[in-house]
């Protein structure tokens, strides 16, 4: 057993080491480790407020860059459209703010936006695929020559077409494709006239969430836009305007996929609206190209040097006029989007 003299000892070394840890801590290391804290503070402040400073700069640049491109874009983009429709189809979660951008660039360059129409989950929804194959059967008769087995590529081309017509069929298609019971499109702006050249428009890049959250539902495929936007294409003078930073970003999807659209990245910055003003302005001359900072870039801006006015949408000479299917013209375009020349 221990004795009481094991107990004696041990409390003895106790209270040894404790004395010589306030001896110390009061004499030779307090000086020393009381100089380290203040240097180790003083160094954070220092950089805090160097930060700080880089950070003051770098929004001073940023707002003095995008002033420059909206002088810009007052000198550049008046005619570029010269009376061209344009409806503005958007993305779930698209920043209004970005809309607003978009149609103050449009009316600069002499277009005017005629109508706003928002695309829903349902294209994307994983769940759906067998409601949205059958609703593109339903779509059949308005749509000659498209082939409805391709799902959303078939429902795209319902929706370019129901924007770029008038009449019957367009009403027709709209009211399919808006069906409250399960709506693929909501009308956020009623069509003022019929548009003649379409912009879809994404959401910005999301922050990537620390933690990784569970899987959402229902499930989604947002490769699914990009069959909706081949579609939309089919129809209309069409540019894609999103992001390029994440796997998912509309604009990343469509030049993994190689679509054949002219994209716009850097969504939310006015560079990227000004962009889109131009790159309608070259489908319609029949340049597809991918512009912005972000990868698969061809170019930051459209080419401006040789770019005429877009006239009114005329017929294109030597073609004939489809029977059953009006054609969505623009710039002397006919209604299939043009390729890269």
């Amino acid at each position: 057993m221990i004795d009481f003299r094991y107990h004696l000892v041990s409390l003895i070394s106790v209270f040894l080491a404790l004395a010589v840890g306030v001896v110390l801590g009061a004499g030779p290391l307090q000086n020393s480790l009381g100089n380290a804290l203040n240097d180790q503070v003083t160094q954070l402040r220092q950089d805090r407020q160097s930060i700080q400073g880089r950070l003051e700069n770098t929004e001073q640049a940023v707002n003095e860059r995008d002033a420059y491109i909206t002088q810009a874009a007052n000198a550049l983009l008046p005619t570029v459209l010269n009376g061209q429709k344009v409806a503005l189809v958007t993305l779930p979660e698209t920043d209004k703010q970005d809309l607003d951008s978009l149609g103050e660039q449009i009316k600069i360059a002499g277009g005017t936006v005629v109508t706003r129409v928002a695309m829903t989950s349902m294209w994307t929804d994983a769940d759906k695929a067998s409601y949205r194959s059958s609703l593109a059967g339903q779509l059949a008769p308005y749509l000659p020559g498209v082939n409805v087995g391709e799902g959303n590529t078939a429902l795209g081309a319902g929706l370019g077409k129901a924007l770029t017509t008038d009449g019957e069929e367009s009403t027709i298609l709209l009211d399919l494709l808006s069906d409250s019971k399960a709506a693929l499109v909501t009308v956020e702006e009623e069509q003022a006239s019929t548009a003649t050249m379409i912009v879809v428009v994404g959401p910005r890049a999301k922050d990537e969430p620390a933690v990784p959250t569970a899987p959402t539902t229902p499930r989604i495929d947002p490769s699914q836009w990009v069959s909706a936007v081949r579609g939309i294409v089919s129809k209309a003078t069409t540019v894609a305007l999103g992001e390029a930073a994440s796997p998912t970003g509309l604009v990343t999807l469509l030049r993994q996929e190689q679509a054949a659209v002219s994209t716009v990245d850097s969504v939310g910055q006015i560079a990227a609206s000004t962009s889109t003003v131009l790159a309608l302005a070259a489908v319609s001359q029949g340049v597809i190209q991918d512009y912005g900072f972000d990868k698969g870039a061809d170019a930051v801006i459209p080419a401006i040097s040789g770019m005429a006015a877009v006239g009114p949408a005329q017929p294109t000479p030597g073609l004939p006029e489809p029977a059953t299917e009006p054609t969505g013209q623009s710039g002397g375009q006919s209604a299939e989007q043009p390729t890269a020349g």
